[in-house]
């Protein structure tokens, strides 16, 4: 399993001009995880987004698992979220195509969990993802996101280029505004934030 690398986050001048995401209803149960999925005319790698998804999942008490269209055109992937979801999953589409920023933002507002992941319904996490995320947030309960390595796979999910190791064991990164300044150094789906972080900042 690749290491993780924690920060902790900061408020920032910019917030306003950030889409507002507001707390979750008090009176809700809330689970531990929220992983949301975005899609757009990617069904076909949805199958195997969903199994990586699933074979971890522990449960609705704890993750809440919901794939979130904007209005595909090419496929089915309520299709898709029926077949391996058996109703575990839940699905919800843009009753128009809204563009993928709002369509994340959209995801974040659905969201229910404490720790939010949002996982590309063209991309897959390996074995033991959300046990390593959740044990850097319990570790380290100041930090307002968490993430690890990736890995580029191709379309036929071959392998082929491993991300940067930034250092040997897993901690908190220090500078790790000034060095993502100069160059992004993760994916999107290799990162779990705190609900309440996207809360604070939009």
């Amino acid at each position: 399993m690749p290491f993780l690398y924690l920060f902790t986050h900061k408020m920032t001048e910019t917030q306003h001009l950030r889409a507002i995401i507001l707390p979750v209803a008090k009176e809700l149960q809330r689970p531990l995880w929220s992983v949301m999925i975005p899609t757009y005319n990617c069904a076909d790698y949805l199958r195997e987004t969903l199994a990586s998804v699933l074979e971890q999942d522990p449960g609705s008490e704890f993750m809440q698992i919901e794939v979130v269209d904007d209005f595909s055109t090419k496929d089915d992937p309520k299709a898709v979220v029926e077949e391996l979801g058996k109703g575990r999953v839940k699905f919800y589409q843009q009753p128009q195509n809204v563009g993928y920023i709002s369509n994340f933002n959209t995801c974040l507002q659905r969201s229910q969990g404490k720790l939010v992941h949002l996982l590309h319904g063209d991309d897959c996490v390996r074995r033991g993802f959300y046990h390593r995320l959740q044990l850097a947030f319990e570790k380290q309960p100041n930090i307002g996101a968490a993430f690890c390595r990736n890995i580029v796979m191709d379309e036929n999910s071959n392998w082929q280029w491993f991300s940067r190791l930034l250092r040997q064991k897993s901690g908190v990164l220090e500078n790790w505004l000034e060095q993502i300044a100069i160059i992004n150094l993760l994916q999107p789906p290799s990162i779990v934030v705190r609900r309440d972080v996207y809360e604070q900042l939009g």
